[in-house]
């Protein structure tokens, strides 16, 4: 994600619970447990998300679903991610300083040990995700989860047709339901948040940090 200012937007936060996406008709894969980063056992969002999330899923018809990889994020998850990428950086680039190591793994994982500074994944307003077919298959859209790199840009691929239609699908559905993407990650995805307010040019957000 782009380094952008947000965290001296106010918040008014509606007190939303997180909830269990368990319980909601989603395809979930919880790939930070299952490398050993997370110890969540799923995926928690607010409750204002998960309800639009559905919004959007029938809006499909059913000929698409929403696959979801990651929610809510704890600090303690996040900072074991942003310290798994920079030290791959590190490792793919050990002449790098440390300054530009951080700003380089801060273009895609918010460092969250400044507790003045909010996470956006820690308010339970955004969201990692993608489609997939009826039958449970990823659509084609480029890149993997979580590739840190220029073609996981959303418009990286607007030469090429099949992927193009298909991150637009994706990006049309979220923005219907007043989503606001991410210029560096076209999975991800913010709603409530501080970082949500300055793209959509609200004077507050609504979400804080959330806890269960």
């Amino acid at each position: 994600m782009t380094r952008v200012k947000f965290e001296s937007i106010p918040i008014e936060d509606n007190a939303e619970p997180l909830v269990d996406l368990a319980e909601y008709p989603f395809l979930l894969e919880t790939v930070y447990r299952d490398r050993g980063v997370s110890d969540l056992p799923t995926h928690y969002l607010r409750e204002g998300v998960a309800k639009k999330l559905l919004i959007i899923q029938e809006s499909l018809g059913g000929e698409y679903q929403l696959k979801i990889w990651d929610g809510w994020r704890p600090r303690h998850v996040q900072n074991a991610l942003y310290e798994e990428f920079w030290q791959q950086l590190k490792q793919e680039h050990p002449s790098w300083s440390d300054g530009r190591l951080h700003d380089s793994t801060e273009q895609f994982v918010t460092m969250a040990t400044n507790l003045e500074r909010i996470p956006p994944h820690a308010t339970g307003g955004t969201i990692d995700l993608t489609l997939a077919d009826k039958n449970g298959v990823e659509l084609n859209m480029g890149t993997l989860f979580d590739h840190f790199g220029p073609e996981a840009a959303p418009e990286y691929f607007d030469h090429h047709k099949e992927i193009a239609a298909n991150r637009q699908l994706l990006h049309e559905a979220m923005k219907s339901q007043g989503f606001t993407p991410d210029e560096d990650e076209w999975w991800h995805f913010d709603y409530g948040c501080q970082l949500w307010a300055v793209r959509a040019g609200k004077p507050t957000a609504i979400y804080g940090e959330a806890f269960l």
